[in-house]
């Protein structure tokens, strides 16, 4: 198995080592060849600084780094994007999910995806609030019953590829799966420990998080329904 694992990190300088670590760790295990690839979202705490050593004595670990936070969206983009290897997988740098997971995933073809989901979270109310009306909006106006759409994915390269995401908010993830389930994949899903944050602040219930999804919610609806490509 080859496969590219993308770490998308936006000040998160308490965790990434560890989550890098963790990547080689299990990469090392799990696959024939890999690429760890960094993409950090304008960070200003120092997170190039601990990315530096990884980049002079390993070839295996990429580092691109936005000049401003441009938000998850985007760094998933640049992420697909970059990727090279047969098999993707995205990964945030806070830490939360445990990377050994990954070694439950065997190789796949087209017609079908991983996607790992959470049963418990410790979201806030606010937080859990959001991710109940997002599982609604998924379900009633895109077909998606996926259990957690907005955590772990593995996808093929060339599925991203054949999907070509249009959007740039964190409903991105949303968009591929809508498309390859209309496409005929059928998502395999896995249950995944949401492990509590050793540093930092979780961003992804913040205020610019939600505006960028409410401006795409219309466009999301209307690029899943103009898709028709089949496998």
């Amino acid at each position: 198995m080859n496969i590219s694992v993308i770490i998308f990190s936006y000040n998160e300088a308490g965790n990434i080592k560890g989550v890098i670590d963790a990547a080689f760790e299990v990469l090392n295990e799990l696959a024939d060849s890999f690429e760890i690839i960094v993409v950090d979202d304008g960070s200003s705490d120092g997170t190039d600084d601990i990315v530096a050593p990884y980049l002079k004595n390993n070839g295996q670990l990429r580092y691109i780094k936005h000049q401003k936070n441009s938000g998850i969206g985007i760094a998933l983009r640049t992420g697909y994007d970059t990727a090279q290897n047969e098999f993707v997988c995205a990964i945030p740098g806070d830490g939360q999910f445990d990377v050994k997971e990954l070694l439950s995933i065997k190789p796949f073809g087209n017609n079908t995806f991983y996607s790992f989901y959470r049963p418990q979270t410790n979201y806030s109310f606010y937080r859990t609030v959001l991710n109940q009306a997002n599982r609604q909006f998924n379900r009633v106006l895109l077909g998606i019953t996926l259990k957690d759409v907005n955590w772990i994915k593995v996808y093929r390269k060339e599925q991203l590829q054949f999907v070509a995401a249009e959007l740039k908010s964190s409903v991105i993830e949303s968009e591929i799966c809508a498309k390859l389930i209309k496409a005929g994949a059928s998502p395999v899903e896995l249950p995944s420990v949401y492990h509590e944050r050793k540093a930092g602040l979780s961003k992804g219930g913040s205020w610019k998080t939600l505006k960028k999804v409410l401006l795409e919610m219309y466009a999301l609806v209307m690029v899943t329904r103009r898709f028709k490509k089949h496998y």
